[in-house]
């Protein structure tokens, strides 16, 4: 694997923001799935956010769920 450092930029906020509207998140974890997005990311592993969800390209897997 890799690691792509992704700055917080006013765009990267605004996206976040407009995710956590749409899909009812915290902040936090939008600013985590827009990152991810931005930085090219088709996966995240979590075990805060609902398993399976696509949020706008990017799919949440519990990496604790078989």
């Amino acid at each position: 694997g890799y690691h792509v450092v992704v700055n917080s930029t006013a765009a990267l906020v605004q996206e976040a923001i407009a995710l956590m509207l749409r899909h009812d998140l915290k902040i936090f974890d939008a600013m985590i799935l827009s990152a991810a997005k931005i930085a090219g990311a088709l996966t995240v592993y979590s075990e805060d956010l609902n398993p399976g969800q696509d949020y706008d390209g990017v799919r949440v897997v519990n990496p604790f769920v078989g």
